[in-house]
């Protein structure tokens, strides 16, 4: 079984860079590049919604609790990348509504320079977030403050 082709539409990709399961079986797609969103499917590969808030997502992560974790590693305010009002970073919040409840910016990023662009993220269940970063080929660990 497959589903989708390449556009710019519901249910089609140009970029999809990452994949992630809720506990409800929910397929969540995460695309950047010019189609920077993330795409939820049922199983079957029924398009269900899209979310376009959490950014550029080169990264996906679903924990137990239903809390997504979106590294995007794309996005600026200028230059050939630009998505208008995002950062880079990793976004967090919940798969339910779409909320964003938490956002750790990129440590090293500024304008005209290539920063961290953590592309792989998860957490683990002390709510640390780890982010792979391409840019000094390197883990970050971030750790929940309480």
């Amino acid at each position: 079984m497959q589903w989708g082709e390449t556009g710019k539409e519901n249910g089609e990709f140009r970029d999809p860079h990452a994949l992630a399961m809720d506990s409800q079986g929910r397929v969540f797609v995460a695309a950047r590049g010019k189609n920077s969103r993330t795409q939820i499917f049922d199983q079957n590969g029924n398009h269900l919604m899209t979310w376009t808030q959490f950014g550029r997502p080169s990264g996906l992560y679903i924990d137990g609790n239903d809390v997504m974790y979106s590294a995007d590693s794309e996005s600026s305010n200028a230059g050939s990348m630009s998505n208008m009002g995002f950062s880079r970073g990793i976004r967090i919040g919940s798969v339910h509504d779409g909320l964003i409840t938490a956002f750790i910016p990129d440590p090293q990023w500024r304008l005209g320079v290539r920063g961290t662009q953590q592309r792989g993220v998860t957490a683990d269940a002390l709510g640390n977030v780890y982010g792979a970063e391409v840019g000094p080929r390197m883990l970050r660990k971030h750790v929940r403050v309480r």
